[in-house]
């Protein structure tokens, strides 16, 4: 589901940058304060793993290990979106919010990694699961983000794992798969991820799965209203910068259904928040 939702936002990612108005704050703030939760939350059980006396490492903290790595995608594509944002607008409105994030998600990654070193106790078959695990994800990532850097340069570098790779990928591979996801390039990619991560009883466990739901409908709400068809479908690129040529403001004033939903959700969240602390504290 995560590297499925990833590649839609890397597919779409121009209606974002393109749109007509600032991502909201509201949005911003939810997927900063749930993402710092989760991560911080998973590093210290991987933490307390690692400082046993005789690490043995339960299946509970193998299943984070693999949610902060697979995880670590999606924070490094919408960092790399919500930062393209800012440079195409000129503006620092949400780039500090995507590298805060992806911070903390490295942080989180050395811990893993750590995990691996210390654990004794791991039999060598899971730590080489782990391991490809983690070069798939690299790889993968890469690919997502390397028209963003192929397009905007040096200042999204840093969402990439390998940024010459990543360039590479962008500038001569796949410039155009992202231009739209009609057939067949979207069919394609997904196919390539399905295959790459096949799901599987033990990964991604319903409790990370909730964990992640606020975070996954934050990105949502970031998309501009008109984005959405009326039964919430997201449209092709191709129409929205027809639709949006000549346009001044942000859209239609009325929303889809299905967007309007997550945008209250949205507010339940965010109505007692001063917007003074959006910004996350530079440390």
């Amino acid at each position: 589901m995560f590297v499925e939702f990833t590649a839609l936002v890397a597919a779409q990612a121009s209606l974002v940058i393109e749109g007509t108005a600032p991502i909201p704050d509201g949005p911003l703030w939810i997927y900063w304060q749930h993402s710092q939760a989760v991560l911080r939350r998973w590093r210290g059980m991987i933490e307390i793993a690692i400082r046993q006396p005789e690490p043995t490492v339960s299946q509970q903290v193998l299943d984070i290990a693999e949610q902060v790595l697979l995880t670590e995608m999606l924070t490094r594509v919408w960092g790399t979106v919500l930062t393209a944002c800012d440079l195409q607008r000129d503006q620092r409105h949400s780039r500090q919010i995507a590298r805060s994030v992806l911070n903390t998600h490295q942080q989180c990654r050395v811990s893993v990694l750590r995990l691996l070193v210390h654990a004794n106790s791991l039999p060598i078959e899971r730590m080489a699961e782990l391991d490809r695990l983690r070069r798939r994800i690299e790889r993968w990532t890469d690919l997502l983000v390397g028209p963003f850097i192929a397009r905007f340069g040096e200042p999204l570098d840093v969402f990439a794992f390998d940024p010459r790779r990543a360039r590479d990928f962008g500038e001569e591979q796949f410039e155009s798969r992202f231009q739209t996801t009609s057939q067949p390039s979207w069919s394609f990619l997904l196919a390539g991820l399905r295959s790459a991560f096949p799901q599987t009883k033990q990964f991604t466990p319903t409790a990370n799965k909730d964990l992640m739901l606020p975070i996954l409908r934050s990105i949502l709400a970031s998309f501009p209203d008109d984005a959405f068809g009326g039964e919430g479908a997201i449209k092709s690129l191709r129409w929205s910068r027809a639709n949006r040529s000549g346009q001044h403001a942000e859209g239609p004033t009325t929303m889809p259904k299905s967007h309007g939903t997550i945008r209250r959700d949205i507010a339940g969240f965010t109505q007692h928040v001063p917007m003074r602390s959006l910004r996350p504290p530079t440390h």
